[in-house]
């Protein structure tokens, strides 16, 4: 049985449309535009920018929902411009079709205060400065009292009280007054990164959050808003490629952060998210931070209005490119310039130093820090057998420059290793001293005039090289690794590199996923040089392995590359592929921590580090080198 609906049969005369009134309109626009407290200052911030406001201030109680000020110095409005504000579709700054999409203005919809006066009760004062009086209208669930004269400065003020009071189930919705503070906080922050010729304030319950004086050093700008301290880590950037002005301002690696809270890119002005333009920004900090890290940003991108749109979202947010990939292009072309032209060495924080800020330790601690960093740079370990298989060589060089201690009598002497395949085999045995006394490299004067100057190796791991501001510690195994990086990329791009044919060919036995994934690595990997097939449904034979990477365990190598691609289900594209596999082969390749290396192969390996791109960084993002000034010293030893 069937249950059986009823309807009432509707009248001749019944509509079931019927045209909603004003403050029912008003409130489902409000839904849109009005989210939370940090909309409406949103909202009143770009129409006091865009009235040519010079000085802002911005009053909030209860986390917004008691009260939001927002008064200016701008240019005001007149007698019969001031009740049309709070009319629906009403606006100053569209006229035509065509001005819809070429939009130059920050605030231009026209709805904003008919929507923030549908759900509060608000207030606005308003005077020209060539009027000799003020006029005040109050607006509540979109009635309009009529305007009256008051004694007001130059500019407007629009009060916002008891937001929501007439919509209890969006009231309830509102989080903590801390939470919401902290939205209206970030609001005001991308104004003021936007418009440094504009003074913000903004206080929370009688207390000063934020104090923005006007200034014409954007990057002190950038500073104020960010972190005083950031002011020395900041990069300019300057470009201006295929159509997109990029300007601004981007992080060294050393200040990366673990989430993108301070990326801000804006357009024309306007802040905006585009994952696009975000991933063109961490594309160009590839190697030179770690890969869950965040760069620092912020970028200003100047567009022909025209050649995008804003009407996409209600919180203009969000924009649609005619050609996002002239955005993404340029953006990542300046970003990657800037940081190629850098030293992007980082220096050291030693802890009671005098870093700017820093804690100052007492004397007996700060001088037995200093101790204990230099005893652990300077204490020589005894000769162990070299991993690579490179021959073991004086820990000293005999023909240094200046006059130092001569080793002692060899007392232990250790057999020279067989060279590594592909490397010539040294002219004469040479025995390592078991406690060398202390001295250090000094490299032949050819190679000083480049920039390199004493250097030595501690721990079989760091070297420490001298400079007339200090001295550099570099990690060899992360230096190398960026070494063969670099060279292996720049002869990928040229074509595949020179492989070696195996005598017998690597079978590697491979799960079904694990062969999916082959699949999707061969054509990077013949790009390597790494010739490999499937030899059956569960394995893998590797016939050939590149020149320069003879060292590389093929079967380690693959099965991690393997299941790296496997984490990703495919998702990966070629270019994101082809870093990964030269991440992963460079960091097997390069000398390891507790690899002695000879002089000479210190020197090469010093010489080349002057000749890659981003040097001071692995491509784990993971630093190469860090500077120790003498200023440094000299405050550690109390000469400061």
């Amino acid at each position: 049985m069937t249950k059986q609906t009823s309807t009432v049969p509707l009248e001749p005369s019944m509509s079931m449309i019927r045209v909603l009134p004003d403050p029912l309109v008003n409130k489902i626009a409000a839904g849109e535009v009005v989210e939370r407290p940090a909309s409406v200052v949103k909202e009143l911030l770009e129409n006091a920018v865009d009235a040519g406001a010079s000085q802002i201030t911005v009053a909030i109680e209860g986390g917004g929902r008691g009260l939001i000020r927002v008064s200016d110095n701008g240019s005001g409005m007149s007698t019969a411009d001031a009740p049309l504000a709070f009319a629906r579709h009403a606006t100053s700054k569209i006229r035509t079709v065509e001005d819809l999409f070429c939009i130059r203005t920050m605030g231009f919809r026209g709805e904003a205060l008919a929507s923030i006066a549908g759900v509060s009760h608000t207030t606005l004062v308003t005077r020209r400065p060539q009027d000799q009086q003020a006029l005040r209208l109050v607006a509540h669930e979109s009635v309009i009292e009529p305007p009256v004269p008051c004694a007001a400065a130059a500019g407007t003020t629009i009060e916002v009280r008891d937001l929501f009071y007439c919509v209890p189930a969006r009231r309830k919705f509102l989080r903590a007054d801390s939470t919401e503070l902290g939205h209206i906080h970030e609001i005001v922050s991308r104004t003021a990164l936007a418009f440094p010729g504009v003074g913000l304030n903004l206080s929370h319950n009688g207390r000063t959050v934020a104090d923005l004086p006007v200034t014409s050093d954007h990057r002190l700008r950038v500073a104020q808003v960010l972190g005083r301290e950031l002011y020395d880590q900041l990069i300019p950037v300057d470009s201006d490629e295929y159509g997109v002005g990029v300007t601004g301002f981007i992080g060294t690696p050393e200040v990366a952060r673990a989430t993108s809270r301070f990326q801000y890119i804006f357009l024309n002005g306007r802040f905006i998210r585009d994952r696009s333009v975000l991933h063109a920004v961490k594309e160009a900090y590839r190697g030179l931070i770690e890969p869950a890290a965040q760069p620092l940003a912020v970028l200003f991108l100047q567009m022909d209005p025209a050649a995008f749109d804003v009407n996409v979202h209600p919180q203009k947010t969000e924009v649609r490119f005619r050609d996002s990939n002239a955005a993404y292009r340029s953006v990542l072309a300046a970003v990657r310039g800037e940081l190629l032209k850098r030293d992007l060495t980082p220096a050291v924080r030693i802890p009671g130093g005098g870093a700017a800020g820093g804690a100052v330790a007492p004397a007996n601690s700060s001088a037995q820090t200093t101790r204990q960093v230099m005893a652990d740079f300077f204490r020589q370990p005894s000769a162990i057998e070299p991993k690579m298989g490179w021959p073991v060589g004086p820990r000293f060089d005999d023909s240094a420059a200046l006059p130092m201690a001569q080793p002692p009598a060899q007392t232990t002497p250790v057999a020279a290793v067989p060279p590594a395949p592909g490397r010539e085999p040294p002219a004469e045995n040479v025995s390592a001293h078991a406690h060398p006394a202390p001295a250090a490299y000094n490299l032949h004067e050819q190679s000083s005039t480049r920039g390199i100057g004493r250097f030595i190796q501690v721990h079989q791991s760091y070297l420490i090289i001298e400079e007339p501001q200090g001295v550099l510690i570099i990690d060899q195994h992360a230096l190398h690794e960026r070494i063969i990086y670099e060279d292996m990329l720049s002869r990928v791009r040229h074509g595949p590199l020179q492989s070696q044919r195996l005598l017998l060919p690597v079978v590697i036995a491979v799960n079904p996923r694990q062969l999916g994934a082959f699949e999707i690595a061969r054509p990077v990997l013949t790009k390597l040089g790494i010739e490999a097939d499937c030899f059956d449904s569960a394995s893998v034979a590797v016939q050939s392995l590149p020149v320069m990477l003879a060292r590389l365990n093929p079967t380690e190598f693959l099965r991690e590359l393997l299941d790296k691609i496997t984490e990703f289900n495919g998702r990966i594209s070629d270019e994101d592929l082809l870093h990964e596999v030269l991440d992963m082969a460079s960091c097997k390749a390069a000398i390891k921590a507790g690899d002695p290396l000879t002089p000479e192969e210190i020197r090469t390996l010093l010489l080349r580090c002057t000749e890659v791109e981003r040097s001071s960084n692995c491509p784990h993002g993971r630093p190469t080198t860090i500077r120790l000034t003498l200023r440094d010293l000299e405050k550690q030893f109390k000469r400061r």
